[in-house]
């Protein structure tokens, strides 16, 4: 019984801080802010102006979290990135 009792305290100490990290962040202005997605009509693969919005400084595309692009916007986008590093347009 003793010994449920201290995994179950080991297993509120471990998900204790998950969700709390963000809110944290927050409130120390560490998140980046969103990036707008609105007045854009499409994304094409030649538009390197525009895909740089969506790209970190490293080449990674950004998730629509930080983007504010919806599903199908988001598809636009990991779709035209991945289209212009073939090309050779991004790195």
């Amino acid at each position: 019984m003793a010994r449920m009792e201290r995994e179950n305290s080991r297993d509120d100490r471990r998900g204790s801080r998950g969700g709390d990290r963000d809110r944290d962040r927050m409130d120390m202005g560490m998140v980046k802010q969103r990036r707008s997605i609105e007045g854009v009509k499409g994304i094409d693969c030649r538009d390197y102006d525009l895909l740089s919005r969506f790209v970190t400084e490293y080449g990674k595309i950004l998730p629509a979290r930080l983007t504010g692009a919806n599903p199908k916007q988001q598809r636009q986008i990991k779709r035209s990135v991945r289209r212009a590093r073939n090309i050779g347009l991004m790195a």
